[in-house]
């Protein structure tokens, strides 16, 4: 049985691929192709360590207009979610535990 040291480091979820350990997937392509079709300049997502824990890059932007890009982001985001009956949360560490990577 084959186990790559990333996982071991980060757990099965970052950067997960496989039903078994990826979870909404659908939302975040949908948000991804939401923020695309908005202008907002998004550069990347990837799942992170908790099962369901999904981050997303804005930019690059100059200026202020950072702050535009992510705050629609966040809204499409929401509004996305709604779609899929999902709540979001901006919470960086949701659950408690000694989960690797989330909580500032």
């Amino acid at each position: 049985l084959f186990v790559s040291l990333l996982e071991l480091s980060q757990g099965p979820y970052y950067c997960g691929v496989g039903a078994d350990k990826v979870k909404g997937r659908k939302i975040v392509e949908a948000h991804y192709r939401g923020c695309m079709y908005a202008g907002i300049k998004i550069a990347g997502s990837n799942g992170e360590v908790m099962p369901s824990q999904w981050e997303y890059q804005v930019g690059p932007c100059e200026g202020i207009s950072m702050g535009d890009h992510l705050w629609v982001s966040r809204w499409i985001l929401n509004r996305v979610a709604e779609e899929f009956n999902v709540v979001i949360s901006m919470d960086p560490k949701p659950i408690p535990g000694d989960w690797n990577g989330a909580g500032c």
